[in-house]
């Protein structure tokens, strides 16, 4: 029993071995198309694949999705909008039909709305932006940015972090993220809190104003930060971990054109950012960063080998899960109709089919090697 046990693990490892290749890795790419991009603004992924669009949820299924649509309390899809999915498929909403943005919580077709607090002029309002692991929720309530989390008899409590801040992502850790924050040391920062403890906040620099968009569980943030000099202003994407602030390479080929736009969509616990860089004038492509020496590592999404829909230009990367998958927008051709348009893409990873190969032969060796073993043990007992 001991032995089988122990193939099972190793069978169990080698399989994971096959399956966590880095995503900047990948030989090749697979690449789907997910339907129009008309009216959907917000988009997130889970580690399983699952996907929200607009005010629809994409499962997984033998050859393609199933899709479950949700809707506001007047039975549409108005002024409402899905944010975020975790990996156990609770997914957070905002439904703005009623006049203000009420923000709720959907699992298994149960609708939660999420308790709201006023702000300093007796105003009543929701908004979330993300989901953990733990089932706890970023956003904006009163009057800056808060955490809800489960309180374990099916409720929410609120955890409210800097006032007059913007909540834009959370960790597993439970480290919320905000924009936009007043604090004793400056007027405009960027930090993380859980909401019980001091805020850590992102040091500023001359002319260099962070705003972060994404934060991983070893709190690395990824965001676009606002540079003033000589007369020009701009967005610099960039990373930030513990004192050290770097910027996120954007090769612009443009003449005349500035450096380093664009804005980030997510980052992955192996430190692989998505978002998207501005090449030149209406030049914007869909781009990972990965981490490397000295620096970071550029990768414009188009220049990929990916099989599949038939995009001409992926424009935007909005978000990335642990299998490397990464979700966005491009421009896309419809040979039905002969026009161009807007629609969201999932690429995917394929490992290399050598690193597959040996890694199946060497499991296939120890195995092997594991038999002849266990046969030399029986035949011993039967003497």
């Amino acid at each position: 029993m001991k032995q089988c046990s122990t193939m099972a693990l190793t069978a169990g490892l080698a399989l994971s071995l096959m399956c966590s290749k880095p995503a900047d890795a990948a030989n090749t790419w697979t690449i789907t198309d997910l339907g129009s991009a008309h009216n959907v603004q917000t988009m997130a992924l889970n580690d399983q694949g699952w996907i929200v669009l607009g005010n629809r949820i994409l499962s997984p299924s033998a050859g393609g999705y199933t899709v479950t649509e949700l809707f506001n309390a007047q039975g549409n899809a108005n002024n409402f909008g899905l944010y975020g999915i975790n990996n156990n498929n609770t997914v957070i909403g905002v439904d703005r039909n009623a006049g203000s943005a009420q923000a709720f919580v959907w699992q298994a077709g149960s609708r939660t709305n999420l308790p709201q607090l006023e702000n300093w002029n007796h105003y009543v309002y929701s908004e979330v932006r993300q989901i953990n692991a733990k089932g706890q929720i970023i956003g904006n309530t009163g009057d800056g940015a808060a955490i809800w989390s489960p309180d374990g008899s099916g409720g929410y409590a609120i955890a409210e972090l800097n006032k007059w801040s913007t909540g834009s992502a959370i960790n597993d850790a439970g480290m919320g993220l905000m924009s936009n924050v007043n604090s004793p040391t400056a007027s405009f920062q960027t930090g993380y809190s859980n909401g019980v403890g001091a805020t850590t906040f992102i040091p500023e620099r001359a002319g260099f104003r962070p705003a972060g968009a994404a934060i991983n569980d070893s709190n690395t943030v990824a965001g676009a930060a606002f540079y003033e000099a000589a007369g020009y202003s701009w967005n610099q994407t960039y990373v930030w971990h513990g004192s050290t602030v770097a910027p996120l390479p954007v090769s612009a080929t443009a003449a005349n054109w500035q450096m380093n736009v664009g804005g980030v969509g997510g980052i992955n616990e192996a430190n692989v950012i998505v978002g998207y860089g501005s090449y030149g004038p209406y030049d914007e492509r869909a781009m990972m960063w990965t981490p490397g020496a000295p620096g970071w590592n550029e990768i414009d999404l188009n220049t990929l080998s990916y099989t599949g829909a038939s995009f001409g230009k992926l424009t935007q990367a909005r978000d990335i899960n642990e299998s490397g998958q990464i979700l966005g927008a491009g421009d896309y051709f419809d040979s039905a109709s002969g026009q161009w348009s807007q629609h969201i893409f999932l690429l995917t990873p394929v490992p290399e089919p050598a690193t597959s190969s040996m890694l199946l032969a060497g499991l296939l060796s120890l195995f092997g090697l594991m038999r002849r073993r266990q046969l030399r043990v029986e035949a011993r007992k039967q003497f």
